[in-house]
């Protein structure tokens, strides 16, 4: 599986940032490809059109529009003002396709999951910072103009659960609200990881703003191919501003998959005006679009958080589960080392481990040596791959981290644990690695890590660091320095019970 990043965020402050967690990808994202096409007829719908109204309602609950922070003015809490254009202003579209005065102020889409957890794609967002979520951003049947949006439809993202993309591939991140979301029942989700199956002729619906346009619903569509684990492809008409989208099935209202990239964008007009028109296909014609599966996304956010979504059984280990109380999830050989689950006790799952010396004590320093090996008996890529050490911070002051005879110096950055942290970890330094394969039994070169406070090179206590282990360990595995891969805990086990910190870029 290739993967194209790995970002996280903890709504905390990173050294020498301001913000945590967010980031509205131009056009959904630099490079990718994007998806704006009608395949048939043209099956967007209002809420208020739609042919079955109880549902429409249930969408109108569930699905959230995010749109820049710096768009919208809150200085009114009962009635909050979104700046932008309208279709015609952001795109050139001809004044006389369907929408096109009406406003496209979205940048992606999404689904609230459970009270305060937000389904999208990965490429939508990498920093909380610059993106609001917005409910309600719909057509009023009524006035023909926007819903009058309050304090209570708009919300902020503290915290990405998951996240993870592909460009290829699967593209899926799992956020967490500033608060529960009131008033509002989250979609149901399927969590089984049995792939769709085109010969079932399932009926499809995704829910979104194509281009930023207020809430559309589209349905007329099916799956048309499902050949790769990670995401199928389908008819939908859907354009820039639906990734992130839900993609349910119409008989079950369960929500399949998330809605990430597809054909290419517009056309110019075929009579020359010097306007654009969305490309057209038949059904059956064109790339298709393609929808991540949601169960890669509920697994891998399962696996880090308590949620009602998750439940024994889901092909997660959650926090609250061990091999005794669901070993379905949570067995040795499941692919996943869980918490609990060690190189030695589960090779099958544990492949990697982080040896661990005090390579050269002194008072104002705090000096771990950290190399990794390959355990399992197939070499593995570990480039990307983050080795995080976490401690207790004495003095106040900033950090600088330095690596002593490195023949190549990893990427290394600061960070505190969420909420204040726990006894013997209030901070943690992130060591990313250098791009390397490593062969069965294989290490990395020996990270001789060094850091110490800027300012006054200040004294550190080091026995109350949660990773600290001493100077007689000699390069031996140490458990409480903990590595991820591929957005998934490979080794050790964190300091504080139900916080999950997904290594940063």
């Amino acid at each position: 599986m290739k993967i194209f990043r790995l970002i996280a965020c903890t709504g905390l402050v990173f050294a020498g940032t301001g913000a945590a967690c967010s980031t509205p990808a131009e056009d959904e994202a630099t490079g990718q490809v994007r998806s704006e096409v009608i395949y048939g007829d043209d099956d967007r719908e209002e809420p208020f059109t739609y042919s079955d109204p109880v549902w429409a309602q249930r969408v109108l609950e569930f699905t959230v529009a995010l749109i820049p922070t710096s768009a919208i003015d809150a200085s009114d809490p009962n009635d909050i003002q979104i700046a932008g254009p309208n279709w015609i202003g952001r795109d050139d579209v001809c004044p006389d396709e369907r929408f096109a005065t009406q406003p496209a102020l979205a940048d992606c889409s999404g689904t609230l999951i459970d009270d305060d957890l937000v389904l999208t794609a990965g490429h939508c967002i990498n920093n909380c910072g610059d993106s609001r979520f917005v409910f309600d951003y719909a057509i009023n049947p009524s006035t023909g103009q926007l819903n009058q949006i309050t304090s209570d439809d708009l919300y902020s993202c503290v915290d990405f659960i998951t996240w993870y993309r592909d460009p290829s591939g699967a593209d899926y991140t799992v956020v967490r609200l500033d608060r529960p979301v009131v008033g509002r029942q989250p979609a149901e989700v399927r969590a089984s990881s049995e792939p769709l199956d085109p010969e079932d002729d399932i009926d499809l619906i995704v829910h979104g703003f194509p281009r930023g346009l207020p809430l559309k619903l589209a349905d007329g569509a099916t799956v048309r191919a499902a050949d790769d684990p990670e995401f199928f492809v389908a008819n939908l008409d859907t354009f820039v501003g639906n990734s992130g989208s839900g993609v349910f099935d119409l008989a079950t209202h369960e929500l399949v998959g998330i809605l990430v990239r597809g054909a290419p964008d517009f056309m110019p007009d075929p009579n020359g005006a010097d306007c654009v028109r969305p490309k057209q296909c038949l059904d059956n014609e064109c790339r298709g679009e393609d929808v991540t599966y949601a169960f890669h996304a509920i697994q891998a956010m399962c696996e880090q958080t308590v949620s009602d979504v998750c439940s024994c059984g889901d092909g997660a280990c959650g926090p609250l589960e061990s091999p005794a109380s669901c070993a379905t999830d949570c067995s040795c050989g499941d692919g996943v080392c869980s918490t609990g689950e060690s190189t030695s006790s589960c090779p099958a799952d544990c492949r990697l481990e982080v040896l661990y010396d005090e390579h050269t004590p002194q008072p104002s320093w705090v000096t771990p040596g950290i190399q990794v090996r390959n355990t399992g008996t197939d070499s593995i890529w570990v480039g990307s791959a983050t080795v995080r050490y976490y401690f207790t911070k004495e003095p106040p002051g900033d950090l600088a981290a330095e690596c002593w005879g490195c023949s190549t110096t990893p990427a290394m950055s600061f960070h505190e644990v969420p909420g204040g942290g726990c006894a013997n970890a209030t901070h943690y330094l992130d060591v990313e690695l250098p791009g390397v394969s490593l062969a069965p039994s294989g290490t990395t070169e020996q990270f001789r890590i060094a850091f110490h406070e800027i300012e006054d090179w200040g004294l550190f206590n080091q026995s109350n660091d949660y990773s600290y282990a001493g100077g007689s360990w000699n390069w031996a595995p140490n458990p409480k320095i903990t590595m991820y891969r591929l957005g998934v805990r490979v080794f050790g086990d964190e300091p504080c019970p139900g916080v999950f910190i997904p290594p940063a870029d």
